[in-house]
């Protein structure tokens, strides 16, 4: 989850008018890395609150059934607990794990950006 897209616009994968837009509205860029190594969006929503319950309702489609699962925040502590209430609700035996982001993740992730990765379900 993206609080900023100013680094993608930076980057120019949006337009600067875009990204201003997007932070005047408190729009938040839910994704994830596709295959090419980039953000696809899979959801903009408006706030954080909005933006945490996409998440996790894109859990289980990108193959999530519980396990483990971690969430780096970049300033953002609050919004990780807040997810881990979220999934812990949804998933209860579920091993969150916070921390925050550093180095390149800070960079990519932006202030109160948050970074999830976890277990995908075993494939039978």
């Amino acid at each position: 989850m993206l609080e900023s897209m100013r680094n993608l616009a930076n980057n120019g994968r949006v337009s600067t008018l875009s990204a201003k837009a997007a932070g005047l509205l408190g729009i938040r860029v839910v994704g994830k890395a596709s295959d090419r190594g980039d953000l696809e969006p899979l959801d903009k929503c408006r706030g954080e609150n909005h933006a945490l319950a996409s998440l996790v309702k894109h859990l289980k489609g990108l193959g999530f059934a519980g396990g483990k699962i971690r969430i780096a925040h970049c300033f953002n502590e609050t919004g990780a607990k807040k997810l881990q209430d979220l999934i812990l609700a949804e998933y209860p035996q579920t091993h969150v794990q916070i921390y925050p982001t550093g180095g390149l993740c800070s960079f990519y992730a932006e202030k109160g950006g948050l970074l999830v990765g976890f277990e995908k379900a075993a494939e039978l």
